[in-house]
């Protein structure tokens, strides 16, 4: 009986897993990236935030399922040998939009702090001063949103 209920299980998780790919295949291409990427950025950020704030099983957790939906995005988005650079600088810019964002956020740290150790924030603290790194993070977000609708079609 054990058998049988593991392979109902089974065959559901594959039922499931194809009419979920069946679901993502009508989703529009800038919108399937912008969202993959996102959640991506989010799961590494916080799992880097809990790391540093000690949880460390669940950082490494999140960071693996970040690292997880990238190498699946071969897989679920439409990559064309042509335009792979705007699938990059989309998810480069979302990072630099949303990265230390939600990395503050998780820690309790204001929204605009910037560390000082990391190459990503001595480059920050070089580029714009504290009360201003809205501005090119902000150009960052409307260049991920703009080069998806733009290229993805």
């Amino acid at each position: 009986m054990a058998k049988i209920q593991k392979d109902v299980k089974n065959l559901l998780t594959i039922i499931f897993i194809i009419l979920s790919f069946r679901c993502v295949a009508e989703i529009p291409e800038p919108v399937k990236a912008i969202g993959l990427y996102t959640i991506s950025i989010a799961l590494d950020a916080v799992g880097d935030g809990l790391y540093d704030e000690g949880s460390k099983t669940w950082g490494h957790a999140l960071n693996a399922a970040s690292t997880a939906l990238l190498l699946v995005s071969p897989v679920v988005l439409d990559f064309d040998g042509d335009d792979w650079w705007a699938y990059v600088l989309t998810y480069v810019t979302l990072r630099v939009a949303l990265f230390d964002y939600t990395y503050n956020v998780t820690r309790g740290l204001p929204l605009s702090y910037t560390g000082t150790t990391s190459i990503s924030d001595k480059a920050w603290n070089q580029i714009a001063p504290p009360g201003h790194r809205w501005v090119p993070r902000g150009m960052c977000l409307i260049l991920s949103i703009h080069i998806p609708i733009t290229y993805f079609n």
